[in-house]
Protein backbone atom coordinates (compact mmCIF):
# COMPACT_ATOMS: atom_id res chain seq x y z
CA UNK A 1 0.00 0.00 0.00
CA UNK A 2 2.86 2.27 0.65
CA UNK A 3 4.52 1.88 -2.79
CA UNK A 4 0.47 2.54 -4.10
CA UNK A 5 0.34 6.21 -1.98
CA UNK A 6 3.71 6.96 -3.17
CA UNK A 7 2.82 7.20 -6.56
CA UNK A 8 -0.50 8.65 -6.13
CA UNK A 9 1.33 11.26 -4.21
CA UNK A 10 4.12 11.69 -6.94
CA UNK A 11 2.39 11.75 -9.75
CA UNK A 12 2.27 15.53 -11.62
CA UNK A 13 -0.99 16.94 -11.34
CA UNK A 14 -1.78 18.90 -14.64
CA UNK A 15 -3.50 22.33 -13.92
CA UNK A 16 -6.73 22.53 -13.91
CA UNK A 17 -9.13 25.36 -15.29
CA UNK A 18 -10.03 26.11 -11.60
CA UNK A 19 -6.71 26.12 -10.56
CA UNK A 20 -5.91 28.22 -13.43
CA UNK A 21 -8.41 30.62 -12.38
CA UNK A 22 -6.87 30.19 -8.42
CA UNK A 23 -3.60 31.72 -9.92
CA UNK A 24 -4.92 34.28 -11.87
CA UNK A 25 -6.71 35.54 -9.10
CA UNK A 26 -3.58 35.71 -7.10
CA UNK A 27 -2.03 37.35 -9.21
CA UNK A 28 -4.76 40.12 -10.08
CA UNK A 29 -4.81 40.30 -5.98
CA UNK A 30 -1.68 41.78 -6.33
CA UNK A 31 -2.02 44.19 -9.23
CA UNK A 32 -4.83 45.49 -7.63
CA UNK A 33 -3.22 45.98 -4.27
CA UNK A 34 -0.23 47.60 -6.11
CA UNK A 35 -3.06 50.13 -8.05
CA UNK A 36 -4.95 51.32 -4.82
CA UNK A 37 -1.37 52.04 -3.27
CA UNK A 38 -0.80 54.21 -5.95
CA UNK A 39 -4.39 56.19 -6.43
CA UNK A 40 -3.78 56.72 -2.70
CA UNK A 41 -0.72 59.08 -3.53
CA UNK A 42 -3.53 60.90 -5.94
CA UNK A 43 -4.71 64.73 -4.25
CA UNK A 44 -8.36 63.61 -5.41
CA UNK A 45 -11.25 64.25 -2.87
CA UNK A 46 -12.13 61.41 -0.89
CA UNK A 47 -15.13 59.92 1.50
CA UNK A 48 -14.33 61.41 5.33
CA UNK A 49 -13.76 58.87 7.90
CA UNK A 50 -16.88 59.95 9.37
CA UNK A 51 -18.92 58.59 6.11
CA UNK A 52 -17.02 55.38 5.75
CA UNK A 53 -17.32 54.47 9.18
CA UNK A 54 -21.41 55.62 8.85
CA UNK A 55 -21.25 53.13 5.49
CA UNK A 56 -19.58 50.49 7.73
CA UNK A 57 -22.20 50.94 10.83
CA UNK A 58 -25.16 51.08 7.95
CA UNK A 59 -23.88 47.76 6.31
CA UNK A 60 -23.76 45.81 10.14
CA UNK A 61 -27.20 46.90 10.71
CA UNK A 62 -28.91 46.20 7.73
CA UNK A 63 -27.07 42.20 7.44
CA UNK A 64 -28.34 42.10 11.41
CA UNK A 65 -32.22 43.29 10.50
CA UNK A 66 -31.80 40.26 7.92
CA UNK A 67 -30.20 37.88 9.34
CA UNK A 68 -32.29 38.11 13.10
CA UNK A 69 -35.26 38.08 10.81
CA UNK A 70 -37.06 34.28 10.87
CA UNK A 71 -38.38 34.78 7.73
CA UNK A 72 -34.37 34.16 6.07
CA UNK A 73 -32.75 31.17 6.68
CA UNK A 74 -30.07 29.00 5.17
CA UNK A 75 -31.48 28.87 1.35
CA UNK A 76 -30.79 32.92 1.43
CA UNK A 77 -28.05 34.35 0.42
CA UNK A 78 -28.21 38.38 0.47
CA UNK A 79 -24.90 40.12 -0.23
CA UNK A 80 -25.20 43.78 1.30
CA UNK A 81 -22.79 46.76 0.68
CA UNK A 82 -23.24 50.45 0.69
CA UNK A 83 -21.56 53.70 -0.28
CA UNK A 84 -22.68 57.14 0.74
CA UNK A 85 -25.70 55.78 2.52
CA UNK A 86 -26.85 53.38 -0.67
CA UNK A 87 -27.75 50.24 -0.22
CA UNK A 88 -27.18 47.35 -2.51
CA UNK A 89 -29.04 44.13 -2.01
CA UNK A 90 -28.00 41.31 -4.39
CA UNK A 91 -27.52 37.31 -4.14
CA UNK A 92 -30.41 34.55 -4.07
CA UNK A 93 -33.88 34.78 -1.89
CA UNK A 94 -36.23 31.77 -1.25
CA UNK A 95 -38.98 34.22 -2.45
CA UNK A 96 -40.37 37.51 -3.77
CA UNK A 97 -42.26 37.69 -0.15
CA UNK A 98 -38.28 38.08 0.98
CA UNK A 99 -37.50 40.30 -1.29
CA UNK A 100 -40.02 42.75 -0.79
CA UNK A 101 -39.13 42.22 2.93
CA UNK A 102 -35.19 42.75 2.83
CA UNK A 103 -35.88 45.98 1.38
CA UNK A 104 -38.09 47.21 4.23
CA UNK A 105 -35.50 46.15 6.61
CA UNK A 106 -32.71 47.74 4.45
CA UNK A 107 -34.76 51.03 4.89
CA UNK A 108 -35.47 50.67 8.91
CA UNK A 109 -31.70 52.15 9.59
CA UNK A 110 -31.98 55.87 9.62
CA UNK A 111 -28.62 56.50 8.11
CA UNK A 112 -30.11 54.21 4.80
CA UNK A 113 -30.81 56.94 1.57
CA UNK A 114 -31.90 54.71 -0.68
CA UNK A 115 -32.38 50.61 -1.67
CA UNK A 116 -31.22 48.97 -4.15
CA UNK A 117 -32.87 45.67 -4.43
CA UNK A 118 -31.77 43.30 -6.93
CA UNK A 119 -32.31 39.95 -5.41
CA UNK A 120 -32.79 36.78 -7.62
CA UNK A 121 -35.86 35.10 -6.31
CA UNK A 122 -34.55 30.75 -6.63
CA UNK A 123 -31.83 28.57 -5.74
CA UNK A 124 -28.56 29.85 -3.99
CA UNK A 125 -25.40 29.70 -5.39
CA UNK A 126 -22.82 27.12 -4.42
CA UNK A 127 -19.17 27.59 -4.37
CA UNK A 128 -18.82 28.02 -7.75
CA UNK A 129 -21.05 30.78 -8.01
CA UNK A 130 -19.23 32.68 -5.40
CA UNK A 131 -15.30 32.39 -6.54
CA UNK A 132 -16.52 33.25 -10.00
CA UNK A 133 -17.87 36.24 -8.26
CA UNK A 134 -14.81 36.93 -6.81
CA UNK A 135 -13.40 36.29 -9.56
CA UNK A 136 -14.81 38.76 -11.98
CA UNK A 137 -15.21 41.75 -9.27
CA UNK A 138 -10.93 41.22 -8.68
CA UNK A 139 -10.70 41.50 -12.72
CA UNK A 140 -12.97 44.09 -13.05
CA UNK A 141 -11.42 46.20 -10.09
CA UNK A 142 -7.94 45.30 -12.00
CA UNK A 143 -8.82 46.53 -15.27
CA UNK A 144 -9.86 49.61 -13.77
CA UNK A 145 -6.33 50.53 -12.69
CA UNK A 146 -4.74 51.14 -16.49
CA UNK A 147 -8.27 51.94 -17.97
CA UNK A 148 -10.15 53.63 -15.54
CA UNK A 149 -11.03 57.08 -17.03
CA UNK A 150 -11.39 59.11 -14.01
CA UNK A 151 -9.18 61.98 -13.78
CA UNK A 152 -5.47 60.38 -12.02
CA UNK A 153 -6.65 57.29 -12.88
CA UNK A 154 -8.12 56.57 -9.58
CA UNK A 155 -9.44 52.91 -9.21
CA UNK A 156 -10.38 53.76 -5.53
CA UNK A 157 -13.54 56.22 -6.35
CA UNK A 158 -15.34 53.08 -7.44
CA UNK A 159 -16.89 50.26 -5.52
CA UNK A 160 -17.18 47.22 -7.44
CA UNK A 161 -19.70 44.00 -6.84
CA UNK A 162 -20.56 41.18 -9.13
CA UNK A 163 -23.63 38.63 -8.40
CA UNK A 164 -24.78 36.39 -11.09
CA UNK A 165 -22.04 38.07 -13.69
CA UNK A 166 -24.11 41.15 -13.15
CA UNK A 167 -21.64 44.25 -12.17
CA UNK A 168 -22.70 46.90 -9.71
CA UNK A 169 -20.93 49.86 -9.84
CA UNK A 170 -20.93 52.60 -7.23
CA UNK A 171 -19.06 55.65 -6.19
CA UNK A 172 -19.32 59.17 -6.56
CA UNK A 173 -18.87 61.06 -9.67
CA UNK A 174 -20.28 62.88 -12.28
CA UNK A 175 -22.52 61.36 -15.18
CA UNK A 176 -20.21 61.74 -17.58
CA UNK A 177 -17.73 59.91 -15.74
CA UNK A 178 -19.95 57.20 -14.43
CA UNK A 179 -20.82 56.88 -18.11
CA UNK A 180 -17.11 56.15 -19.09
CA UNK A 181 -16.40 53.76 -16.40
CA UNK A 182 -19.41 52.14 -17.20
CA UNK A 183 -18.86 51.50 -20.72
CA UNK A 184 -15.33 50.01 -19.66
CA UNK A 185 -16.84 47.24 -17.20
CA UNK A 186 -19.36 46.62 -20.02
CA UNK A 187 -16.49 45.25 -22.24
CA UNK A 188 -14.28 42.94 -20.03
CA UNK A 189 -15.45 39.11 -20.67
CA UNK A 190 -17.30 37.71 -18.46
CA UNK A 191 -19.67 40.95 -18.06
CA UNK A 192 -23.07 40.09 -18.61
CA UNK A 193 -24.45 43.22 -17.50
CA UNK A 194 -23.57 46.62 -15.67
CA UNK A 195 -25.65 48.00 -13.21
CA UNK A 196 -25.27 51.88 -12.34
CA UNK A 197 -25.40 53.06 -8.56
CA UNK A 198 -23.74 55.75 -8.34
CA UNK A 199 -23.86 59.51 -6.06
CA UNK A 200 -24.02 62.00 -9.19
CA UNK A 201 -22.51 65.14 -8.23
CA UNK A 202 -24.33 67.25 -11.56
Amino acid sequence: MQGVNNQIFNKPLRPTAYHRKIRSFVFLCALLATGMILSACGNYERRSTGTVLNDQSLEYNVISNIRNDPSFGENDHIKVEVHEGIVLLAGETTSEANKALATKLAEKPRLTQRVVNDLKVGEREGFGGKLDNSWLTTKVNSILITENPLPGNDASRIKVVSSHNTVYLMGIVTREEGDAVAEVVRNIGGVEKVVKIFDYTD
